[in-house]
């Protein structure tokens, strides 16, 4: 039997939801103005009532439980019914076990008596007690209840998006967990990193556009090399049908977001390079694992790599060489790959340069094009025009998926400087 947070059921301690006029005797009452009276009791049914409080102010619970239980077949009226049902909840709550309050909450929220301040509250434990045991088609109309009468808890938006997507309706569900996000944001709070978590876990390998979303949202408001691998490789996984161009472009993100987390990284990176055509990024790459401590000095796998690396820069000729055929070329085909050499080596300028000849040829893949200017730019640090040419892709595909994750790049950075380790 699952417990209740003790400071929720504390607040149900706190309510005061007894007047101390039932603990009068009946005469005393009667020598009041109806108006000064308290609560309209029977006899019978005010000496147990009265003992019931009474064992409650000196925090007697079995007592009072057993008094309410005197009183209860005594109650008729509506009145009565919540006395009985307010000193039931008052005696059971420091027990800590909601599934024992769910059907005094019933009575309660049932009741016409009951204070509609209480209302909200009740709702939210009656619900909760439901979501303890799973049974969340019982529990959302609680929630939402709750919600409706203005009842604020940190939990409750995130219990009524668990109620409806594990009943079926994960649309309504991913729809309250944006809400709870933006009203924390309006309330200048920031918003738990669980609540992306919590989405993103639903919708991962069964909606890859809203994956994409929940990825995004996520690395706005948690910019960290850590989200930043996260989200890249959950894209890479969960759907995403990339080739082995596209898949440099991947990586060439992740290097720039400093995702690259271990030796398999690099080296995979290093090897897609390699069969790509860009023996000099493979250089540039396994360099970089190296300085990072991320590849080993005596790897043996990087080694041969870097030795495959060597000997195709040494038979391509050099950059310069390439430069001249492809502005001879008819169309930008070279113009391109020569200027993606250059951006695996770090020099922006002149990739730009050669990005600029490849547009002017024609001839090339026009997304491609784009995404790798826009990376250009941004290495280069110019966020204006790397936004523009990232914004320019508009067919649909990884390219422009890539894209929006190179926006959101230029948008929010990598927070921290740590590097990140692999999960």
């Amino acid at each position: 039997m699952k417990s209740f947070s003790k400071l929720a059921l504390a607040a149900v301690l706190s309510t005061g939801v007894v007047s101390t006029a039932i603990a009068l005797p009946a005469a005393a009452q009667k020598k009041k103005d109806d108006k000064a009276q308290g609560p309209k009791l029977s006899d019978a049914i005010r000496k147990p009532l009265a003992a019931a409080q009474t064992a409650l102010t000196a925090k007697d619970y079995p007592t009072a439980l057993a008094q309410t239980a005197i009183a209860e077949p005594l109650a008729t009226t509506d009145e009565e019914k919540y006395f009985v049902a307010a000193m039931q909840l008052q005696a059971t709550a420091p027990s800590n076990d909601l599934q024992r309050l769910a059907p005094i909450l019933d009575k309660l929220i049932a009741n016409t008596r009951t204070p509609a301040a209480q209302l909200g509250q009740y709702n939210f434990l009656r619900g909760e007690a439901a979501f303890q045991q799973k049974k969340y088609a019982e529990a959302l109309p609680f929630l939402t209840k709750a919600q409706e009468l203005g009842y604020q808890n940190e939990a409750l938006q995130l219990r009524i998006a668990s109620a409806n997507i594990e009943t079926g309706n994960t649309a309504g569900g991913l729809a309250a967990i944006e809400k709870t996000i933006n009203d924390e944001i309006a309330a200048g709070k920031k918003p738990s990193e669980d609540l992306y978590n919590y989405a993103l876990g639903k919708v991962y390998r069964k909606d890859p556009a809203a994956t994409a979303q929940w990825s995004m949202r996520k690395l706005k408001a948690y910019p960290t090399a850590k989200n930043w691998r996260e989200a890249l490789l959950i894209y890479r996984d969960g759907g995403a049908k990339l080739d082995r161009s596209q898949q440099i472009d991947l990586f060439r993100l992740m290097r720039a977001t400093k995702s690259l987390a271990d030796r398999g990284d690099y080296l995979e990176y290093a090897d897609l390079t390699l069969i790509g055509g860009y023996p000099a990024e493979t250089r540039a790459v396994l360099d970089e694992g190296k300085a990072t401590g991320k590849i080993p000095a005596t790897d043996t796998s990087a080694a041969r790599l870097s030795t495959d690396a060597n000997t195709a820069i040494k038979n391509e000729g050099s950059l310069p060489a390439l430069e001249t055929k492809a502005k001879a070329a008819a169309n930008g085909k070279l113009a391109l790959s020569t200027g993606d050499v250059y951006l695996g080596q770090g020099n922006a300028t002149k990739a730009l340069e050669l990005y600029a000849i490849a547009r002017q040829k024609g001839g090339v893949d026009a997304s491609e094009l784009a995404l790798h200017t826009g990376a250009a730019y941004a290495q280069a640090g110019q966020k204006d025009q790397a936004r523009t040419a990232f914004q320019s892709i508009t067919a649909p595909g990884p390219r422009k998926d890539m894209a929006a994750f190179w926006i959101q790049y230029l948008d929010t950075g990598v927070a921290g400087s740590a590097a990140v380790a692999a999960q």
